[in-house]
């Protein structure tokens, strides 16, 4: 026999192999056993997405890239009939703003933040001297614009072939007399329902589908033929509804197509992220914010807090502030996505949380929309820098009135199958031995609270609130907001790409057939926490 046939004969048995495997219902390993052990755990996690679906940012990437790609989480839908009214999701605007309780909630929140910055010293002992928005107001209404350039050089999308969707940056830049209806699918952390066009849940969930496959296929090069081939670590929020990570966990398996999937909670993912076993997890978003502790991989039911205010609600603070200074971009608006984005620009870039920084300073700005000139901004801003992201801290500065703005979830009942379920945790450890591991090491991830001295700010407050018979306990209070100085943006992605490396992951991938043949009962007894 030569060796072709040899070849050949041993190729027939394999197939041999695998046809008998299937029909005992064994998986089939992904990675053929050719390959040597070392590449097979490269190979396995380069066949796995990771997806991290956030209120304004998509994240996602293999398991093998060091950093995610990032895109608007927002998808443009073309019209389906000639004069239809245009419907589009806001940013920055919410419901509960225009009550006519909000103008004075939000003076009330304002007169608390600055008593706040009044009692606390600068770092040489005295006492801030408070900036009116007097001050600057005067100054910034006689400023007008320089022109830079008469083309900004910004374009809207080009619809010139009519197409029937855009997504991530095209459809923040569709021109708003284009007929696009424009729709965020995901909002404070949650499915975007709503009464409105496009608010079912058939529809985000049919806006999330296209959104993903857009993304997997033009950011990471994959074909969507191809997912068959391909895992996916989906990361959940703390508090989830069970009905809708049902419905992402079908959509994942059975319409895009993956042979698999994991789903983890983004708490535990951002520990595993930043390489702590144990912490006191603070994800500040754009949209909502969360709070949960964490420990050895298990988030504790009873700690988990979402709120329902974020960094959206601080840009839209900053402009009310600014509106207060005589800001000189007096055309801008809310509704408008464009200066929406100006707007959270110029937050991150001007607002800070360093008591240091005291008096009036001058500031510019650049203006480049589309079909209109580059325009040159000059302005001078006090307090204002200061006070919009310490309104996380006294959120009645929003002036958000009727709206539910706090989401507890309460402990389980327990498992009588899981001899270690968080009651058995809870009841092996003095509650002060949690305790002294979670003020030890609070991690601030997301992309809300990444303002200068954020860290010494957070530290300092915390200290000041903790009750004094903790303090006999915890020998040290530590605030991470950059653990190994990584975007604190990327942690629970990051995360998520280390799960997928992990021996223990292996039990906890659910399998397209599996889900086909028992559905959610698959998440009850895979999942990496309670269900």
């Amino acid at each position: 026999m030569t060796q072709a046939e040899k070849g050949e004969a041993e190729n027939g048995k394999d197939k041999e192999r695998d046809r008998e495997r299937e029909q005992r219902g064994v998986k089939r390993p992904i990675v053929p056993a050719a390959v040597p052990e070392s590449l097979q755990e490269q190979i396995q996690s380069n066949f796995i997405v990771v997806i991290h679906p956030g209120s304004t940012t998509l994240r996602l990437g293999r398991a093998t890239d060091t950093l995610p790609v990032g895109i608007p989480h927002v998808i443009a839908r073309r019209h389906k009939q000639q004069g239809q009214a245009t419907y589009r999701d806001s940013w920055l605007l919410r419901d509960g703003l225009n009550k006519p309780e909000s103008t004075e909630q939000r003076q009330n929140g304002l007169k608390m933040v600055d008593q706040a910055i009044w009692s606390k010293k600068m770092s040489n002992g005295a006492r801030r001297i408070p900036v009116s928005p007097d001050q600057a107001r005067s100054y910034n209404r006689q400023m007008r614009p320089a022109i830079l350039d008469h083309s900004s050089g910004a374009k809207w999308t080009n619809t010139s072939n009519h197409p029937e969707f855009l997504v991530g940056e095209e459809a923040l830049y569709v021109n708003p007399l284009d007929s696009y209806n424009i729709h965020w699918p995901i909002r404070r952390g949650q499915l975007n329902l709503h009464p409105g066009p496009g608010g079912s849940l058939t529809a985000v969930l049919a806006d999330l589908e296209v959104i993903w496959s857009h993304a997997i296929q033009k950011c990471l090069e994959i074909p969507l033929k191809d997912l068959k081939y391909y895992r996916c670590i989906l990361l959940i929020p703390d508090i989830y509804n069970k009905q809708h990570v049902k419905e992402l966990v079908n959509m994942i398996l059975m319409k895009m197509g993956f042979s698999g999937i994991v789903v983890h909670q983004e708490s535990v993912c951002a520990t595993f992220g930043s390489g702590l076993s144990s912490a006191c997890i603070v994800d500040v978003g754009d949209q909502k914010t969360s709070v949960c502790c964490v420990e050895d991989g298990v988030s504790h039911r009873n700690t988990r807090l979402c709120l329902a205010y974020g960094g959206s609600d601080v840009s839209r603070c900053f402009y009310w502030l600014m509106q207060r200074a005589g800001f000189p971009y007096r055309d801008c608006q809310l509704t408008n996505k464009l200066d929406c984005l100006l707007l959270q620009h110029l937050k991150e870039t001007f607002c800070h949380l360093d008591q240091d920084i005291s008096g009036l300073q001058d500031h510019e700005f650049q203006i480049r929309h589309p079909d209109s000139p580059a325009l040159l901004y000059q302005f001078r801003l006090g307090d204002e820098k200061l006070q919009a992201p310490m309104a996380l801290f006294y959120p009645a500065t929003f002036g958000i009135v009727g709206q539910k703005m706090t989401t507890l979830q309460h402990r389980s009942q327990g498992d009588p199958e899981d001899p270690h379920d968080e009651h058995y945790l809870v009841a092996t450890q003095t509650s002060d031995d949690t305790k002294k591991k979670m003020y030890s090491s609070i991690l601030v991830v997301g992309g809300g609270l990444m303002f200068h001295k954020a860290q010494e700010f957070l530290q300092h407050r915390i200290l000041n609130k903790m009750p004094p018979s903790f303090r006999r306990v915890v020998e040290n209070v530590e605030v991470i907001t950059r653990p190994k100085d990584m975007d604190p943006r990327l942690i629970a992605w990051k995360g998520g790409a280390v799960l997928a490396c992990l021996d223990t992951t292996q039990e906890l991938w659910i399998y397209q057939r599996e889900w086909q043949r028992f559905g959610v009962r698959m998440l009850r007894e895979r999942a990496a926490f309670v269900w």
